[in-house]
Formats: structure tokens, C-alpha cells, sequence
């Protein structure tokens, strides 16, 4: 089940709405093919699924960039075989940094700086459950 979360900033008004977490729709790899939009990735996947020896991990995960603190909410997809292992990664939209995925807890400020003054740290408070 995903979680859903408002990002604030504790000194501007930036805020940002973030979910987390799976749902149905990633019970299984030909259901996750089914919304993927990237070609490559779609193509990555669907080689997976014809491996039965094929385990994979995925769901919606916030990705956040070392360098300037952009954030972003995307899918986090892993999948190994007997034969062959594929990881996502995201490059930052700003400046093409490698982002690392983040964990966040409700009510909890948390030590990400805020994407639009890099002065405030950025407070999460969970408001909906989905699946």
C-alpha cells in the first residue's frame, strides 16, 4: 500500500505533494509495462518478463539530487534474473546529477533542503493512503 505526503519548506512556500510506496497496479511486471511510458524501459521490462527466473522490486519512490535538491517522484523498478539485473536511475532535470532515492516519515523535518530556497528544510505530513 502507498502513502501519500505534502513536502513543506520551513522558511518559503514551497510545497510539493509526493507518493510512496505500491499499489495493485505493481503486483505484477506485465502491469507495470502496462503504464510505463519510457520505450526503453517498457522494452527492458518486457525482456524480463519472458525470464522465468525473473524477481523484481517496484514501486513509487521520491528521488531527490545531491547536488541542487531538486526533487523528484518516480518509479523505482529492480529486476534480477539468472541472467541479468536492471536498477533505475534518474538523472536530475536541473543538473543532470545522478538522484538518490529518500526515505520520508510523517510530521518529521526532515534534512532535505528545500528545492526552491536551499535555506529551509522540508517538513512531510502524510494525508491519504492508495493503492
Amino acid at each position: 500500500m502507498g502513502k501519500a505526503y505534502k513536502l513543506d519548506c520551513d522558511t518559503c512556500t514551497y510545497t510539493e505533494n509526493i507518493i510512496v510506496g505500491f499499489g495493485l497496479a505493481y503486483m505484477s511486471l506485465e502491469s507495470v509495462a502496462s503504464f510505463v511510458e519510457d520505450a526503453a524501459l517498457k522494452r527492458c521490462i518486457e525482456e524480463f518478463i519472458g525470464n522465468p527466473s525473473t524477481r523484481y522490486d517496484a514501486y513509487d519512490a521520491l528521488y531527490v539530487c545531491p547536488d541542487c535538491q531538486a526533487i523528484r517522484n518516480e518509479l523505482f523498478i529492480e529486476m534480477k534474473s539468472d541472467s541479468s539485473q536492471y536498477r533505475i536511475s534518474y538523472a536530475c532535470p536541473r543538473c543532470t546529477s545522478v538522484m538518490k532515492q529518500e526515505h520520508i516519515e510523517n510530521n518529521v523535518l526532515h534534512h532535505l533542503s528545500c528545492p526552491a530556497c536551499e535555506k529551509g528544510k522540508l517538513k512531510a505530513t502524510f494525508y491519504m493512503d492508495w493503492d
